[in-house]
């Protein structure tokens, strides 16, 4: 009998495990490429919010004190040189005031930058397994960077800075006026027509004052063609305090002789801090503009902006020039790494800034035995260009020049 032609039973067993294994070992390949492309993905997700969020902060940091005195824009306090100017980015428990330091040194003066160590809300994370927000109770920081805005101009053919010419002075600008309690400034047209082109003055804006007499801050509540109001209850608390000092009623002459040539200036104070309270699961890098939610309700001015997602923490550190502390001690890492100026030191000694910035994937990676964030962390140091050099012969004129 003619033998029949075909494979046997375990010729076809042999066959099928060995396609099984191929099949297999291709499976697993392409599951191990698939891991490996979403781990990237997810790691450069996660560096690109890091070096945007870190973009912005050089940016304002490269420019903080520009424009206003060395020793930074006086404030409205009392006697006791205690003042309750609100502080964006600050939350509870912490007071959302700048601090006042005992002694004749308080808070006085808005200096170019102002440190937060650990005044801003909790870092917090999840829990990949089961996505519980985990709070280790650590504060993050915030800072508040000045500098002016000297880029303004009008909205005439002669496009005139808005500090070009001092408000008062009869010569050029007879028609300036300065309200003697500081509730409103009248711009002359011919010297600055308002509101202004590019980004024009408007509600939220932040002005300061300055003459011979020195510096004085307000907040814009609200414009009527050349007028600029300064209305009581601003969110800064800078407007209509009744504090004895650091007021615009301050800049007069002694005696009742009205304003010498004032000069206004248009000045950003710009705040980073992390949000982990709107949405725990996702906490971010905010970049607040001056003051938010002012007024109340839809038509409020400039809101947060969030500048990136997964920042989980937000650290800042700074060289202080000729430190009273320049051994360990006060800074166990020395003056070059100190978490915040302490007394005698100022933010005024502040000639560099350590930023660190830590982020995670936005989802957990699941590829490894048990799921897990992806993490990742920038540092860098900043010099600040306009507090690099201090001038050692400081005159009256030097230290309210903008």
């Amino acid at each position: 009998m003619k033998r029949q032609k075909g494979f046997t039973l375990i010729e076809l067993m042999v066959s099928m495990v060995i396609l099984v294994v191929t099949v297999g070992v291709v499976v697993g390949a392409l599951l191990q490429a698939q891991h490996a492309t979403q781990g990237v993905a997810y790691e450069a997700n996660t560096q690109e919010n890091l070096r945007a969020g870190m973009h912005f902060m050089l940016e304002d940091f490269m420019q903080a004190g520009e424009g206003i005195p060395q020793g930074g824009i006086t404030v409205p306090y009392n006697a006791a040189g205690v003042s309750a100017i609100a502080r964006p980015g600050a939350f509870a428990p912490n007071p959302p005031t700048f601090p006042n330091p005992a002694g004749p040194t308080g808070f006085i003066a808005m200096p170019a930058i102002s440190p937060g160590w650990t005044v801003g809300q909790d870092a917090k994370t999840v829990n990949p397994t089961n996505g519980a927000i985990l709070d280790g109770n650590w504060k993050t920081d915030v800072v508040n960077i000045l500098y002016a805005d000297n880029s303004l101009q009008d909205s005439s053919a002669a496009k005139n800075n808005l500090y070009g010419f001092p408000v008062n002075q009869a010569a050029t600008c007879p028609a300036g006026v300065i309200d003697p309690a500081g509730a409103f400034v009248t711009l002359d047209p011919g010297c600055f027509l308002m509101p202004g082109s590019s980004k024009p003055i408007t509600v939220g804006n932040l002005i300061m004052f300055h003459n011979a007499n020195g510096t004085a801050l307000e907040y814009v509540t609200s414009v009527a063609g050349q007028r600029i109001n300064f209305g009581a209850g601003d969110p800064a608390g800078l407007n209509a305090t009744g504090k004895p000092n650091g007021t615009v009623a301050n800049l007069q002459n002694a005696g009742g002789g009205g304003f010498p040539p004032t000069a206004i200036t248009r000045v950003w104070m710009v705040t980073y801090y992390i949000d982990s309270t709107t949405n725990p699961a996702d906490p971010q890098l905010i970049r607040q503009v001056n003051y938010p939610n002012y007024p109340a309700g839809p038509a409020a001015v400039n809101p947060p902006q969030a500048i990136a997602d997964n920042i989980e923490n937000l650290a800042f550190s700074y060289a202080i020039t000729n430190s009273a502390y320049p051994g360990i001690g006060t800074y166990p890492a020395g003056p070059g790494n100190a978490p915040t100026p302490t007394l005698p030191d100022t933010p005024g000694q502040i000639r560099a800034v350590n930023v660190t910035l830590a982020g995670r994937s936005e989802a957990p990676y699941r590829a490894s035995g048990y799921p897990q964030y992806l993490r990742n962390n920038l540092s860098t140091q900043v010099s600040i260009r306009s507090l690099s050099f201090t001038n050692t012969f400081t005159t009256a004129a030097s230290a309210t020049a903008p």
